[in-house]
Parts: structure tokens; sequence; C-alpha cells
């Protein structure tokens, strides 16, 4: 199975990157395949709002020309997607949020049809009362069994807490794990 991770860290090796590699890694002895890609490593603009990839059908219609077209790509090669961030204002990243706007012009295609999506997310603090609006947010664009915007499904939401304190790697060995044995 073909597993695309996007990490939307500014940092290449922060706290989020390594909680996502001992997933890669877990996945990766699977024997499933995984592309990797670092959101700040593309130009991405935010969405313009202006409906124009509405007047197509099955493409992506986007009249922006940036990095955004060769994701789309590489989402609809994989069976599974991994959006991971750092908890940045109670949501995404600003690295990774425009991204994911600029998914609106696949709601119009089916591209995303089909594809199981997770998200992992550190974060310093607690879950409770942290991480509800993120999670509830990506509950909204993916769930598309219970009136998400994609017609996609979640294969997990995971939170690994306490970024900060001295066992944040092996709580993220074990969110590893589990997403790893439901990520299947």
């Amino acid at each position: 199975m073909k597993i695309l991770t996007i990490l939307g860290s500014p940092k290449e090796n922060g706290k989020t990157a390594k909680a996502l590699k001992l997933f890669e890694e877990n996945i990766l002895s699977q024997g499933n395949e995984v592309e990797s890609i670092h959101i700040k490593d593309y130009n991405i603009n935010g969405c313009q709002g202006c409906y124009a990839c509405m007047g197509k059908k099955n493409e992506p219609g986007c009249v922006q020309k940036d990095d955004a077209a060769s994701l789309f790509d590489k989402m609809a090669a994989a069976k599974v997607i991994v959006l991971a961030s750092p908890l940045y204002s109670f949501d995404l990243t600003a690295q990774l949020k425009p991204f994911v706007d600029r998914c609106f012009c696949l709601t119009n295609t089916t591209i995303l049809n089909g594809k199981r999506m997770a998200l992992l997310i550190t974060c310093a603090g607690p879950v409770e009362n942290n991480t509800d609006l993120v999670q509830e947010f990506f509950r909204r664009a993916f769930d598309g069994k219970n009136g998400g915007m994609f017609h996609t499904e979640i294969a997990g939401k995971y939170v690994v807490p306490f970024s900060d304190a001295p066992d944040f790697m092996d709580r993220a060995k074990q969110t590893a794990d589990i997403m790893s044995a439901e990520i299947r």
C-alpha cells in the first residue's frame, strides 16, 4: 500500500518530524511504500477564492501555477494520506493550512474518493481543550461518510501531547505503533 506523509512543520527535525518518522519506519517495516514530503519545500499559495476550479470536472482546475498540482498528483497515487503538524494556535501550521485550503479544488473531482486520511498532531499542552478545534476541522473536511467536504475516509486522528516532556519520544513511539496498526 502506498502512503503519502505530508509534514507541515516549519522545522526539519522538530518533534512532529520525529513522531512522523517513527510511523514511517513502522509502516515501511510492514512492507508498505511511503512517500514523504515536507510542505516547507514546496511553493504553495493560499486559495484565492475565485471558484474557477468549480468549472472543471474530474481535474483540479486551480488557476494558480505553483507546486500544489504536483502534490495533488502525489495524493492521487496514494491510498493513505497522513497530515502531520504541530499545533499552532489550535490549528495546523501556517505552512500546511494553505495546502489544505487549496485541496478545495479537488471537491469537484474523484481524485480523493476512497482515500484514507490520517491526522498526526503534536502539541506542548494537553489534548483536552487544546486539539479539539483542529480535530473537528479535520473531521469536517475529510470524514466523507458523515458529511465531510471530501469523499474520503478518516483512518485516524492521533495526538502526541506534552511535546516538551522528557518522555515525548516514548509516547510518540506508542502513538506510531497504534497508527501503524490502525492504518493498514
